[in-house]
């Protein structure tokens, strides 16, 4: 009787063990099918920049749409079957842009089309330049672009939905829908003295910042000793303005007082400004500055003056004496977040600029004017003459002469308040060059009257070569720096937008390994000064011998010297030949440290982390089987 009763038990115990198991499967199938429906585009942001989280500048760009956009993505099946990684990014894109129509409230609407091969939808794949993919040998195209108009047939272009460019995802959405939902793009005019325009005449293409800004306004450039600015002008840029004349400094002037938004970017030591072709080593207009506005503005940049930041320069690769070396170039500068305005809005998210030769811009303190900072410099900073930059002598030497001020530079400052005009005695008289196809002989136009004061709104840079190509995108178009993104936030925070602000630097793919950065400056530190002094006398020893040889050049004449001089010579190839094996050996160790410092980090990204989880693995599974002794341990005994 007991053995059927244990019999029995044992099944019971088996069909529950099967019910259980059985249960559990349907819950885990429910739960699946109930998070897929329920949350099926829910994920969370672990980035720290939180990249693939939808910024509230979008939300609002969303909820302000009053007209109907169609956004048409296309995306051909084959491509997608053929492309594992293209096909889970299209679901991402897919997810985004649903998310997009229902924040707008059904203003955004989406279609998803298949170009097939030789279809009509393939023609308009083609009418909108989107960028083909070869899908099969027979050479059929497929597509994943997106294409997106408004009620008035404005069209923006997504020519390819690049899976490299995820980070960029909501960005490249926002501004296509912020630019069709606006009428018409403001106009940006630029007074261009460095020549981000591009030159048609000698086929120089615009500059990268150039081509960043033309995505989201109309930028047209104007006359550079212009007689004034155009009405229409939402904002104006000005870039080098080095020797603008009277009437032109005269037209900013009044533009700004009337409440036109400017940008000025200037700089003491313009290492992008062309030079005379018959002598690459002389600028032609190597400074810029707008004295007589700035004074009415509040602010002044030193003339002659650029800055350098021992904590924020720039390693490059040099010269000393006939060796290369890595050293700290002080004039030019990366900065970094704390180098940033973090309370304002144009560089609150910026996370990386560069800068060369910059000047600095002081405050003057006059009543009624505001000077807010934008970027500034470290305290480890001290002004440098522009002469010495301009003889390009070895960066070491300015690293030996290095004296920190232990005050924080102005790089960028925003201007704001009631200003007074720089020219009260009127308007300057017209530049007959200014026009060369005016009439000499035609009345004058009629000039607007003077406004003597008036707000003004402006942000000032003390640096042209930031907007160069190399410090803003590489080769490739992708960015290098946020250089760009500042730029088209001051232009978009003046036009009075400030609407993709939220996006800006949020795609940047390089960040620097600012820890890895100060150990390996604390190592190269250690031996600078062994190394300056051993290559000081190295550089002692090699002229005096090369005055002994001066005075006899041939070998023969090596006999005729007296026995002292010959064994000077002998002594100081020999010192030559002991300083550089030690020089060799300094450099060797420093080499040595970051080398060391190097093979620790790949151990702590590749060995290390699965070395802690294996470690608590087998310490969790220690655990849990001396537990399971344990109450083995205790039921024997209750046993018993």
């Amino acid at each position: 009787m007991n053995a059927l009763i244990e019999k029995l038990n044992k099944v019971e115990r088996s069909v529950l063990a099967v019910a259980g198991i059985v249960m559990a499967i349907v819950l885990f199938l429910a739960l699946n099918a109930f998070a897929a429906l329920t949350f099926g585009s829910a994920r969370s942001d672990l980035t720290e920049a939180k990249l693939f989280t939808l910024t509230k500048s979008t939300e609002d760009i969303l909820k302000q749409i009053d007209e109907p956009i169609t956004l048409r993505l296309f995306q051909s099946q084959a491509l997608l079957k053929q492309s594992p990684g293209i096909n889970i990014y299209s679901q991402r894109v897919n997810e985004l842009i649903r998310t997009y129509a229902d924040l707008s409230n059904g203003r955004v609407r989406l279609e998803v089309v298949d170009p097939v091969p030789f279809s009509t939808v393939e023609d308009r794949a083609i009418q909108f330049s989107l960028r083909p993919f070869t899908l099969n040998e027979a050479g059929e195209a497929g597509y994943f672009g997106l294409v997106g108009t408004n009620s008035v047939d404005d069209a923006q272009v997504l020519s390819f939905l690049d899976p490299a460019r995820e980070q960029f995802l909501e960005y490249d959405l926002t501004r296509l829908v912020f630019n069709l939902a606006r009428a018409g793009k403001p106009v940006v005019g630029v007074i261009d003295g460095i020549g981000i325009m591009g030159t048609p005449s000698t086929n120089n293409e615009p500059w990268a910042v150039t081509r960043q800004l033309n995505s989201t306004y109309d930028v047209r450039p104007l006359k550079y000793n212009a007689n004034g600015i155009p009405s229409n002008a939402d904002v104006l840029v000005v870039t080098h303005p080095a020797g603008l004349t009277a009437r032109t400094r005269y037209a900013i002037d009044q533009f700004a007082l009337r409440g036109g938004p400017v940008v000025v970017f200037v700089d003491p030591f313009a290492e992008n400004s062309p030079t005379d072709p018959q002598n690459r080593m002389q600028y032609l207009f190597p400074a810029s500055e707008l004295a007589d506005l700035f004074s009415r503005w509040g602010i002044e940049m030193p003339t002659g003056k650029a800055v350098g930041d021992r904590s924020m320069a720039i390693r490059v690769s040099a010269f000393a004496g006939p060796t290369r070396v890595l050293v700290d170039y002080v004039p030019w500068l990366q900065l970094r977040p704390e180098a940033f305005n973090s309370e304002d809005v144009v560089t609150s998210r910026l996370q990386l600029m560069r800068m060369s030769s910059a000047g600095v811009i002081n405050e003057l303190g006059i009543d009624g004017l505001t000077i807010t900072p934008l970027i500034q410099t470290s305290r480890d900073s001290m002004l440098i003459d522009v002469a010495t930059l301009r003889r390009r002598d070895d960066p070491s030497r300015l690293l030996d002469a290095f004296e920190p001020s232990g005050v924080r530079q102005n790089l960028a400052v925003r201007i704001s308040g009631r200003a007074r005009t720089a020219f009260p005695q009127g308007a300057p008289e017209l530049n007959p060059e200014d026009d060369p196809n005016a009439n000499p002989n035609a009345p004058k136009p009629a000039e607007p009257p003077l406004r003597t004061e008036g707000t003004i709104n402006v942000i000032v840079v003390a640096d042209v070569d930031m907007l160069g190509d190399t410090h803003v995108a590489d080769a490739q178009g992708n960015p290098v720096s946020n250089n760009g993104d500042f730029v088209a936030n001051a232009v978009e925070n003046l036009v009075g937008g400030g609407s993709l602000i939220g996006l800006r630097g949020r795609g940047l793919s390089h960040r620097p390994f600012t820890t890895v950065e100060r150990i390996e400056d604390a190592a190269r530190t250690k031996y600078f000064a062994t190394e300056q002094q051993l290559e000081q006398e190295l550089q002692k020893t090699q002229q005096q011998l090369a005055q002994l040889q001066s005075l006899n050049r041939d070998e023969k004449a090596f006999e005729l010297l007296s026995q002292d001089e010959q064994r000077r010579i002998i002594e100081f190839n020999q010192k030559m030949l002991t300083l550089r094996q030690q020089l060799r050996d300094v450099r060797a160790a420093l080499n040595s440290d970051i080398d060391r410092l190097e093979t620790r980090l790949q151990f702590a990204n590749i060995a290390l982390v699965p070395v802690i989880v294996i470690v608590f693995g087998m310490i969790h599974a220690s655990w849990r089987r001396a537990r399971l002794r344990r109450a083995r341990a205790a039921a024997g005994g209750r046993t018993a």
